[in-house]
């Protein structure tokens, strides 16, 4: 049987990788990989891999994007990192092939966290308390709006942490955002100052089509990688993660994507979730049209893997799946660190590989 083609980008990053392994568990695609960076390219686990400009200069990348359908002819592109995700939103009618996105006003709202914290503050939905930094003489009035310490630091886009740090006073916001001015170039308006949220931290993957949840799996961070090392002792990577099994948080996941897509929602919704210290959930941003680093955790748990259903909605294979509870769950385990492939399994199974001195 003549295997279908599936692009992916950003391939040859972890994230990119960790998706085409789940796509191996059938026999049923060849996958094409691309990344902006030959060095990357380079580590590729994909069938081929090449090499386009940045999708930023969509001068030149949409260009060559085509001609590399036109070569391989994909029946889909998967688009993995927040840069591509954005660029072929904009310009969807400009490429040659499929590709199963949220509507693009969505997706615009996402990618800027600045945005996204006054449309969903502005339709009731809790939020940690969000101002937008725009001198640094903002600083010491931002703070005077909270009572309670720290706060959160943040870049209103980008993804994996980046400048974000908790801080004390308007003193260490000032140094910080300043650092970031001058060793790294971040302009200060790219900055918010936010509300700390210290409880519990989960990731949740959503798939939708036409308005309807296909399927949802939830996961909460237990450790993280490179936290140890990191200003913040956090980051958006954990390297050790569970799945949960939480109605509270479906509803309002569930909630939160329907209002946010105005009943739309189409492709994935992957959404950051943080308690507060009365344990009341807040989002905190939604990672749109994308998946997760983490996706290993979502498609091998359960009875359904994710990107099989995505797969199967993207090319309108709907009369394939078999999704009866859109809430699919079992307990399983990720363990993850850098440089070695991710491990997912059951506790018991996790148990059965170690030995314990008597």
């Amino acid at each position: 049987m003549e295997k279908t083609v599936i692009l992916i980008t950003g391939a040859g990053g972890g994230g990119s990788n960790n998706l085409i392994r789940s796509i191996r568990q059938r026999d049923r695609y060849k996958i094409i990989g691309t990344n902006t960076n030959k060095f990357k390219a380079c580590k590729s686990i994909a069938d081929k891999a090449y090499v386009l400009p940045h999708a930023g200069d969509t001068q030149n990348y949409l260009p060559r994007l085509n001609q590399l359908i036109e070569m391989e002819k994909p029946a889909l592109i998967i688009p993995n990192n927040d840069t591509e995700v954005g660029v072929l939103s904009r310009y969807r009618d400009q490429i040659n092939t499929k590709v199963f996105l949220p509507t693009d006003d969505v997706v615009q709202i996402c990618q800027d966290k600045w945005e996204f914290y006054q449309h969903l503050s502005g339709l009731g939905i809790p939020v940690a308390k969000t101002f937008h930094v725009t001198s640094l003489e903002d600083i010491p009035s931002i703070f005077e709006q909270f009572n309670v310490f720290p706060l959160w630091c943040r870049l209103r886009r980008g993804s994996g942490s980046k400048g974000a740090t908790r801080v004390q006073n308007a003193e260490q916001a000032r140094f910080w955002i300043d650092y970031w001015r001058t060793m790294r170039n971040v302009p200060v308006d790219q900055f918010l100052i936010c509300s700390y949220l210290p409880g519990r931290d989960f990731a949740v993957q959503s798939t939708w089509k036409n308005g309807k949840l296909v399927l949802m799996k939830v996961a909460e961070r237990l450790e993280y990688i490179t936290g140890e090392q990191r200003a913040s002792g956090t980051s958006s990577s954990p390297s050790l993660a569970k799945t949960i099994n939480d109605q509270r948080i479906y509803d309002f996941c569930v909630n939160v994507v329907d209002r946010l897509a105005e009943g739309k929602a189409h492709g994935n919704f992957c959404m950051d979730l943080k308690l507060d210290a009365d344990g009341q959930i807040h989002i905190t941003e939604v990672n749109i049209g994308r998946f997760c680093m983490i996706t290993p955790i979502f498609d091998f748990s359960g009875k359904h893997s994710m990107i099989d259903a995505y797969i199967a909605l993207a090319l309108d294979r709907d009369h394939e799946l078999t999704i009866d509870d859109p809430f699919d769950f079992s307990e399983k385990y990720l363990t993850r660190d850098l440089d070695t492939e991710p491990f997912v399994d059951t506790l018991e199974k996790i148990d059965s590989l170690v030995n314990l001195l008597p």
